[in-house]
């Protein structure tokens, strides 16, 4: 396994104050011009706030590895810390998006190194929809089958982390829901790696937490074996799942 993915996707606090920085450098007078003075929160503040929260994280991590490894925080204060930081980002790139009018990868992205420090201090993700969508944005411009490994691991962190609420899955009028489309991603992602036991895994996933889209997700996977000629042992895989769950409807 390369690490190199892995390592840029996972929290560390400069990497991450450099990276907001640099995000929001371009649109800082636009957000900050016309602001509402009588708003909660101006950009100024959203912006020391995950100041603070960044420096939070970085204590926890700073503190975990003196203790060699050992949580220091509880899980429901790690989830409280990750819900304000990535209720901060969520503020701060409707912000900029809607000032500029076009989206900004590079701060929705940050959404996935604050997902991965919650799943690694033990708490609970409560806001998918970011981090899901910056997920799919970076498995669509990853070619190398070892650097799409490691997002395999990244993502399986994320749903592993997800909280019970999420995961219950309730209201399923949604296709566009990010519960199922984290799981979904994940099965695809997997099959792009190549590596049959990420798939075994993943798809052994999908059917215990999607089990109502999993004859759809294999049975077209089947037709991405024959239309982009996968590895035979990539296709062994899918194979195998297709005959168990090949039938019924397409997904939408």
């Amino acid at each position: 396994m390369s690490y190199g993915l892995v390592m840029e996707l996972s929290f560390n606090a400069r990497r991450f104050r450099s990276l907001l920085q640099n995000a929001v450098a371009d649109h800082m007078a636009d957000i900050t011009a016309d602001s509402d003075s009588t708003s909660e929160e101006t950009p100024e503040q959203l912006l020391a706030a995950m100041e603070q929260a960044i420096d939070v994280m970085e204590r926890a991590d700073v503190d975990k590895a003196a203790r060699n490894g050992e949580m220091v925080l509880s899980a429901t204060e790690i989830t409280e810390i990750g819900d304000y930081a990535l209720g901060l980002l969520e503020a701060i790139v409707e912000r900029v998006e809607s000032k500029s009018g076009h989206q900004s990868r590079a701060l929705s992205r940050l959404a996935i190194p604050i997902s991965v420090w919650i799943a690694q201090q033990g708490g609970h993700i409560n806001k998918l929809e970011l981090v899901v969508n910056s997920l799919a944005a970076w498995a669509n411009e990853s070619q190398d089958t070892l650097q799409i490994a490691d997002l395999v691991g990244v993502i399986r962190q994320i749903i592993d982390a997800t909280s019970a609420e999420i995961r219950q899955d309730l209201d399923q009028s949604n296709p566009m829901r990010p519960w199922r489309i984290i799981n979904l991603n994940y099965g695809i992602v997997a099959t792009r790696s190549h590596d049959p036991v990420l798939m075994e895994e993943a798809f052994a996933l999908l059917v215990e937490n999607l089990p109502q889209d999993a004859r759809a997700f294999f049975r077209e996977g089947m037709q991405q074996m024959d239309s982009v000629g996968y590895p035979d042992e990539v296709r062994e895989v899918v194979e195998r799942y297709e005959r168990l769950w090949g039938s019924g409807d397409t997904l939408h």
